[in-house]
């Protein structure tokens, strides 16, 4: 590709290397979408950081749940102020600039440039498994860089000049400087490198924690993460649900409509598929010691409710309370803020799931039948209560499945006041469940 000046060749890389961030964040960018920037890009001032975002943005970002993640990578490869380059002196460069005080900002930049492009040239296992002295010490030791004319040439002169003196004299602080300046430039690019993996290790840590470990600051995360997350899970779902549309193949009407092309079946048709969404019912436990978890499943329940073709949501105490309309009249969180600062839930001490399973057939038997799924959050921890089985198998009976997701540890199961195993015995699935993974998982595997 030929640049008219190295102005655009530079800006042309730094896109491409934006691009490669958001795809390593996990955002899918298709090649013809990394095109579209450019044409787009050529209609914008790039000094109008607003419009330069918004041209990004509009082309590389097709799922609204990825513009969090967009908004995070580019203000940290675009607008974050490089203090690795404020903090250290500008005498680094004495010497590399006409100017007696010092280099001017242009042989700053022109070295920094310089660097970049070295860096870009190492292979990738070198960056990624070597420490930024190492490699700050492979451009100190580079002799093309050390040959080269301009300013990074000069300082590397200067610094094994003023390192030859040093071993002699026993002071190690004279070149301090020119070293910290290429240390600061070095780690700032492997920090832009490293963006998207660390956005995608960050989420990856968050998504396997144990959810009841998770710290405050982290919950936070968490929720938008979810949202995220359930959001590409509900795509994923209703592509794998479109790619199976069509039944097997007619072969009567396919001959039947080529008979016109001597029977040679140019066109092909097939048998249509009905493809059967599925009806699910979500009972919550939202007692004190599954609250958290209990959280994140109505939250991804909220996500993904369009997947089924009706859902109605429960939460209990020691009371069966159904909490759908909640989600239809106001914001997912606030709805959420309201189910657990309502005292509707409790009734006596702790969680009371036989009354509960006695109120749902009583009350909501309605919401069953033989395309219903129920889905179950809880751990199963009766307060040596009435266990309800009688109700619990009814249930079982007036649906299709019934799957319960237990935040207990499976050795903790039927000890102390647990009666998993009671329940599980009348469950097609009891899965203990510690991560939002876990959740998630489960969740798509009623779709295959």
């Amino acid at each position: 590709m030929h640049y008219a000046t190295e102005e655009q060749r530079r800006g042309t890389q730094k896109i491409l290397e934006f691009v490669r961030i958001l795809k390593e964040a996990d955002v899918r960018v298709s090649p013809s979408e990394a095109i579209d920037v450019f044409g787009a890009l050529g209609y914008v001032d790039y000094t109008d950081r607003s419009l330069f975002k918004q041209a990004l943005s509009t082309t590389l970002i097709k799922d609204y749940t990825d513009i969090p993640i967009f908004e995070r990578c580019f203000s940290e490869f675009f607008d974050r102020r490089p203090a690795d380059e404020t903090d250290c002196p500008l005498t680094a460069l004495r010497g590399a600039g006409t100017d007696a005080n010092g280099p001017s900002a242009e042989d700053i930049r022109e070295a920094g440039d310089t660097i970049d492009d070295f860096l870009e040239s190492l292979p990738e296992e070198t960056l990624s498994t070597r420490s930024v002295h190492d490699i700050a010490n492979i451009i100190l030791d580079d002799e093309s860089l050390a040959s080269s004319s301009g300013a990074l040439g000069m300082m590397i002169m200067n610094a094994r000049t003023r390192r030859g003196r040093s071993e002699n004299a026993g002071d190690d602080e004279e070149d301090n400087d020119t070293v910290r300046f290429i240390i600061g430039r070095v780690r700032r690019r492997i920090r832009e490198r490293n963006i998207g993996r660390s956005i995608r290790r960050r989420e990856e840590y968050l998504l396997n924690k144990f959810i009841y470990q998770l710290k405050p600051a982290e919950v936070q995360e968490m929720r938008e993460l979810v949202r995220r997350f359930g959001q590409k899970l509900k795509n994923r779902i209703s592509l794998r649900k479109k790619r199976v549309k069509h039944g097997g193949l007619d072969v009567k009407r396919t001959f039947r409509s080529n008979l016109a092309h001597g029977g040679i079946p140019f066109r092909l048709y097939f048998r249509d598929k009905k493809i059967d969404r599925p009806q699910l019912v979500v009972l919550c436990d939202i007692s004190s010691s599954v609250n958290q978890y209990s959280r994140f499943m109505l939250l991804l329940t909220y996500t993904l409710q369009g997947l089924f073709s009706k859902v109605r949501t429960f939460a209990f105490i020691s009371n069966m309370v159904e909490i759908t309309p909640l989600f239809m009249e106001m914001d997912p969180e606030r709805a959420l803020n309201s189910i657990f600062t309502d005292t509707s839930f409790t009734y006596g001490f702790g969680s009371n799931y036989g009354r509960c399973f006695d109120q749902f057939v009583d009350g909501y038997s309605d919401s069953l039948g033989r395309k219903t799924t129920v889905l179950v959050l809880g751990d199963a921890r009766n307060n040596n209560q009435d266990p309800g089985i009688d109700s619990f198998m009814r249930i079982k009976e007036s649906s299709r499945n019934i799957f319960w997701l237990n935040p207990d540890r499976r050795h903790l199961w039927d000890w102390s006041d647990s009666i998993a195993g009671l329940y599980a015995a009348h469950c097609t699935e009891m899965k203990e469940v510690n991560n939002f993974l876990d959740l998630s998982e489960f969740i798509d595997k009623l779709f295959k």
